[in-house]
């Protein structure tokens, strides 16, 4: 068995007649950009023919980078593009793929033009556009300028929002209530968790405001008391939890549990309890398991569907535990 071996193509000599100086433009383009004209000619021809006919791998690159573009770009646009006098034509002989020739004559043909004729269309194509990778590297660097264009813009129009929304809260504390009236004099959003999750977060940082300690629906300015480095989530409001913030609520939450006489447990339906019902078993389920590998002095009772604490054992890995030790014990 032979490995590496490209599949055979049969080739045949294209032989068909082009005004004289599409060619010698064709030509002297091939030769600008590789030093020479053979082999590259035929290579290069070949592939506009491949990229017009929609086929082979160009042909799937082009699919790909017009789906990017939100394109309607198609073969009848570009086959449309020219049209010359021909006072002097020439023969183009360069051997290329049999089936692509084949092919090429059908679609003349039902484009009611010679075969010659399409074949210096896509010459001048190339000679005045560029190759079918040039083209399609231009389409890519215009999706990517505009797909920078629209991030620009979507993240001015957060700042609008934001800076809007908070305007409206400023000078005071306000609840999550308040905070949805606000929304509404924001342009382009609906009052709702979307909202919520996407611009509660942006309006504290803008306001300088942070949760209440006892009041997780309650916001105030963050110079109202004295905070300590480590804060206890279990009183974060959950919209504004992030996965590290629910491991750490559960952990320190657990550790509180009072010791009975076959230990200290907190089942997975008290953890969603802590969340107020807001968080669903299998998202608690994961959070506990990864407790259970990463800090000492935590285990998941598979069975039971619940955390073991061994308290002493907490206590003697302080650099796993250090947050929950602090917040519980401060």
């Amino acid at each position: 068995m032979v490995v590496g071996m490209s599949e055979k193509i049969d080739r045949m000599r294209l032989n068909l007649r082009v005004d004289e100086d599409v060619k010698q433009a064709f030509n002297s383009e091939v030769k600008f950009k590789f030093g020479k004209c053979r082999p590259y000619a035929g290579v290069e021809l070949e592939r506009e023919l491949r990229y017009f006919l929609d086929q082979g791998e160009i042909a799937e690159l082009r699919k790909v980078v017009c789906e990017l573009a939100d394109s309607s770009e198609n073969s009848t646009n570009e086959k449309n593009s020219y049209s010359t006098n021909r006072d002097k034509t020439t023969v183009v002989s360069y051997r290329i793929a049999e089936d692509i020739r084949n092919r090429l004559v059908t679609v003349a043909e039902d484009d009611f033009r010679s075969p010659g004729e399409l074949v210096e269309a896509i010459m001048y194509g190339y000679t005045t556009e560029g190759s079918a990778i040039e083209r399609l590297t231009q389409k890519l660097k215009k999706v990517a300028a505009k797909s920078h264009t629209d991030e620009r813009d979507s993240i001015s129009a957060k700042e609008r929002r934001t800076k809007t929304i908070a305007q409206e809260l400023e000078g005071g504390e306000f609840k999550l209530d308040d905070f949805d009236e606000a929304v509404k004099l924001a342009r382009g959003i609906g009052v709702g968790d979307h909202a919520r999750e996407e611009y509660l977060p942006r309006v504290l940082e803008e306001l300088d405001y942070t949760w209440h300690p006892q009041n997780p629906e309650l916001f105030i300015e963050g110079e109202i008391f004295d905070f300590p480095d480590v804060r206890d989530p279990t009183n974060k409001p959950l919209i504004l939890m992030d996965e590290e913030d629910k491991r750490l609520a559960i952990k320190v939450a657990a550790y509180r549990n009072k010791t009975k006489s076959f230990g200290t447990t907190f089942s997975i339906d008290e953890a969603v309890d802590l969340f107020r019902g807001k968080v669903r078993r299998s998202t608690v389920r994961p959070l506990m398991r990864d407790i259970a590998d990463t800090s000492p002095g935590y285990k998941y009772n598979q069975k039971r569907n619940m955390l073991n604490i061994d308290k002493k054992l907490v206590k003697r890995h302080p650099n796993e535990n250090q947050e929950v030790l602090i917040i519980v014990h401060r």
